[in-house]
């Protein structure tokens, strides 16, 4: 082989060769500088440098030039790590491409054979790639370990994360400079502004504000001064347990912007539980700070706007690694990702560090994953800059778990039981249990009045019964059987008629209790967990334009004829139980210490295994048993990331035809639609559990797409007043 012979990496469309070492070089320098900002710049030059040594064989030579067939190529710069003890940092190169693989064969989902790579590079089965040290200069004795602070019980978890991050640096930098040689060019960045620049326009938008003029602008500018006054603190673990209506949207981000800018932080990340309410809060973001400073992350965003400027593709791009200085997104993206092994979900990890992480509406993380996700939260503010601020009307008692992780949780509002009395805008009433018939008549007489229960199908009895009573003007139905787009323009609606005084009744299931900005003077809610209970009435005399006595907030005992999820039913057993105890009644529904023992009793009732039931935490906390030291090498990262699913994938997707779509519905049918076409049929989307779609086929209803995916044929199956109909009568309108 001659000595000045060429390796090559990439080859574009029009032809061009990228020679391998230029881009090991880039990739090598831009992980290192991402891992910088975590202490890892010696780890991150070292999974960039060795991610592509196995394409120095000449089999993958041959394959890219000569079409020849597929190599292996990431085993090899895995194996000279694992062999230099390197184990965390060769999981990162193994899983470069296909995602950070399991450690130890038998794992529930090991398809990636990790160790039998590693066996089989040992052995020297894997095609040569010695050719490297000719242009690699790398020495394990060179890498520099970063400072993890780490106990022997909590290390594994902790390196498991480091390994995550790394393994975001190594995977991003990679993209980037690889979408660089294919474009011929550097990606269009958004013209965003800096942290500083950003603090000063929220300042100027909020100046107005003060001083208040209204006792409830007088308890807002209270929460917005106290944000002020804590972002000057360190960096750690904050709550701001605010009651609805207390101004939190301006607030956090008031703390958030300046506790960054006072530390040299690099973003603000909004985490919400619902799309509705990030929807709802980005709107306000972009209104104050610009639109190029904000990034909305979700799967109903629609990034292909068509626009001059082209902000939609900056967006989009910006939306693979959160490359914006605001990013407003779902619980489910942020814990998901943190824990994911896909490239493409992780490639953002090394840009959470450095950042003001907030959590509205924390009561909404789901209980199973509760351990897990304070180890996550943890560990970002512990190892990687970050802040995590708590935000919610129904604190959850999290206290005593991050004690467990030596932090002490911050509340930022000066006095939360203060705060509470001055903004109490509605009286608790029991109502003790309510047939249908009877709360449809109660509803039906009400001017205006939201009903929320636990069930959709009582849902939907409650609708027709009340309609009947006094006609469809003025009667809504809300449920996750009506497509999102659906359901934003009811809420357009229902939000019109309120404003204008006009009659006005909603029968809604629990999506419309947290976030959602509508203000009725009566709303009824079934019995269920407490924390929904004050969510729901937090619809309720929301402005408070009436005094409390008349804002009505009726909890009642629904029929038991309906079924309901357990996690639901034991939320409300919950609740009861607090209720029945001497020092509480509905009628204190909301203090401060109604709420905590609800939380205290609801955690004692799960758990230590039901704050952790899919036993993620466990899994990455173990110690190896067969030697005295950790066993980094079998870290279940696969097994764990297939088990972190907020969102139950048990259901199936129903797309309904819709007006302004049909472009989308032919790709889709074709096999021609795009990523963004798809996200745009997410909005005329209804997720339906096994048993809808196996009434919906026995009808004939549903065209299958994919095994997951399903197209509604029959029109009659969807109405425009109450969403998609599951029941077996068949129908015989089509769409097309």
């Amino acid at each position: 082989m001659p000595d000045d012979r060429l390796y090559y990496s990439h080859r574009s469309e029009d032809g061009r060769i990228e020679l391998l070492k230029d881009h090991l070089r880039e990739v090598s320098e831009m992980s290192a500088e991402f891992a910088s900002a975590f202490g890892a710049e010696s780890w991150g030059r070292a999974v960039g440098l060795l991610h592509d040594v196995g394409k120095y064989s000449d089999e993958f030579q041959n394959r890219l030039l000569n079409n020849g067939p597929k190599v292996d190529h990431s085993t090899a710069g895995a194996w000279l790590l694992a062999e230099s003890g390197r184990d965390l940092l060769s999981y990162c190169i193994a899983g470069h491409h296909g995602g950070l693989p399991d450690g130890v064969p038998g794992q529930e989902s090991c398809r990636s054979g990790f160790v039998e790579r590693m066996t089989k590079a040992q052995r020297g089965d894997i095609p040569c790639f010695t050719a490297y040290e000719k242009e690699v200069d790398f020495s394990p004795e060179s890498l520099e370990n970063p400072t993890i602070k780490a106990t022997r019980e909590s290390a594994r978890f902790r390196f498991s994360f480091l390994a995550r991050m790394v393994f975001s640096c190594l995977v991003d930098a990679d993209y980037l400079c690889t979408e660089r040689f294919m474009a011929d060019d550097s990606r269009d960045r958004l013209r965003s502004d800096g942290i500083s620049h950003l603090n000063r326009r929220l300042e100027a938008k909020i100046a107005p504000f003060f001083p208040p003029k209204t006792k409830i602008n007088e308890a807002r500018c209270g929460v917005l001064e106290d944000c002020l006054r804590a972002s000057q603190s360190d960096r750690g673990v904050y709550s701001i347990t605010a009651p609805t209506g207390s101004g939190k949207t301006y607030a956090l981000m008031r703390f958030a912007l300046n506790h960054a800018e006072k530390h040299g932080m690099r973003r603000v990340i909004c985490a919400e539980p619902y799309t509705s309410i990030i929807e709802q809060n980005a709107d306000v973001y972009r209104e104050a700070l610009g639109d190029e400073n904000i990034l909305e992350h979700h799967a109903n965003f629609d990034f292909s706007f068509d626009d001059e400027s082209g902000l939609g593709r900056r967006l989009r791009l910006a939306s693979e690694n959160w490359e914006a200085p605001i990013v407003v997104t779902t619980n489910v993206q942020l814990f998901e990702s943190l824990l994911s092994n896909r490239t493409s979900r992780c490639r953002k990890l090394h840009n959470i560090a450095g950042s003001v992480i907030v959590l509205d509406e924390a009561q909404m993380i789901p209980t199973k994953y509760l351990a897990v996700c304070v180890k996550c939260l943890a560990e970002l503010v512990r190892n990687y800059g970050c802040t995590v601020v708590l935000c919610s009307a129904t604190q959850p008692s999290l206290a005593s778990f991050f004690e467990e992780e030596d932090f002490d949780v911050k509340e930022i509002v000066s006095d939360v039981d203060v705060l509470f009395a001055s903004l109490r805008r509605v009286t608790y009433e029991d109502a003790g249990v309510l047939d249908d018939e009877s709360l449809a008549g109660m509803l039906a007489e009400s001017g205006q009045a939201l009903c929320i229960v636990n069930s959709r199908r009582q849902a939907k009895a409650l609708y027709e019964m009340v309609k009947s009573a006094r006609g469809s003007d003025g009667v809504y139905h809300l449920t996750t059987l009506m497509h999102p787009d659906h359901r934003r323009r009811v809420l357009g609606e229902v939000r019109s008629r309120l404003g204008g005084g006009d009659p006005c009744v909603v029968v809604a299931t629990s999506l419309v209790e947290a976030g959602v900005d509508l203000d009725f003077p009566t709303v009824f809610r079934a019995m269920a967990g407490i924390d929904s209970l004050v969510q729901a009435a937090g619809r309720c005399n929301r402005e408070m334009r009436r005094p409390a006595t008349e804002g009505r907030m009726v909890v009642f005992e629904p029929p038991s004829s309906y079924a309901l999820p357990r996690e639901v039913e034991q939320h409300a057993s919950v609740a009861r139980g607090v209720l029945m105890a001497a020092d509480y009644a509905v009628s204190r529904l909301d203090s401060t210490e109604t709420i905590a023992a609800y939380f205290n009793r609801l955690y004692k009732v799960q758990g230590e295994r039901g704050l952790d039931s899919e036993g993620v935490a466990e899994m990455l906390s173990t110690y190896g048993k067969s030697t005295g030291r950790l066993k980094l090498f079998d870290i279940p990262f696969e097994t764990a990331a297939n088990r972190m699913k907020f969102i139950d994938d048990s259901s199936y997707s129903v797309i309904v035809p819709t007006p302004g779509y049909e472009d989308e519905i032919v790709a889709l049918e074709r096999g021609l639609l795009s990523r963004a076409g798809m996200r745009r049929l997410s909005r005329i989307s209804v997720s339906v559990y096994q048993g809808d779609l196996d009434r919906l086929n026995e009808v004939g209803a549903l065209r299958p797409i994919t095994d997951e995916l399903f197209l509604l044929l029959d029109a009659s199956k969807y109405s425009q007043e109450t969403g998609l109909d599951s029941s077996a009568d068949s129908g015989s309108g089509l769409f097309w």
